[in-house]
């Protein structure tokens, strides 16, 4: 998944938006008006993207293809949304990575006990 640093980019700045992208395809405009197509398979939280099955055309209109291929954020100037995927879902997909389920808590048999006594005194207390 992420690390500590990666998480905290990838779920309060927009590198969320592109990592919400995963096992999509899309368009990506690069820096030297390349353009890379394929499906993105991890962005990290410096927003650095790998992708597969991937074509590149240049400048000069020629075209590419590569199995993998990365691309380095800074080198990004615009990441298409594809239009089968709403900014509602992106949003979504993220958040569902967001949330951590945490176990139940198992009380050992002291709590249960202090609990226990505690409801009692409380009961007593307030009898009347």
């Amino acid at each position: 998944m992420y690390s500590g640093a990666d998480k905290f980019f990838v779920f309060n700045t927009m590198t969320g938006v592109v990592a919400g992208l995963e096992n999509e395809y899309t368009m990506i405009d690069l820096r030297n008006e390349a353009i890379v197509t394929g499906k993105i398979v991890t962005v990290d939280g410096g927003m650095n993207i790998e992708m597969e099955d991937v074509t590149l055309y240049d400048a000069r209109g020629v075209e590419q293809s590569f199995p993998t291929f990365f691309i380095s954020a800074r080198t990004i100037r615009h990441v298409h949304i594809p239009k089968n995927v709403t900014p509602q879902e992106l949003f979504a997909r993220q958040k569902s990575k967001l949330t951590r389920v945490k176990p139940a808590k198992v009380h050992t048999y002291k709590k249960a006990r202090a609990k226990k006594y505690n409801e009692q005194t409380v009961k007593e207390a307030f009898k009347e």
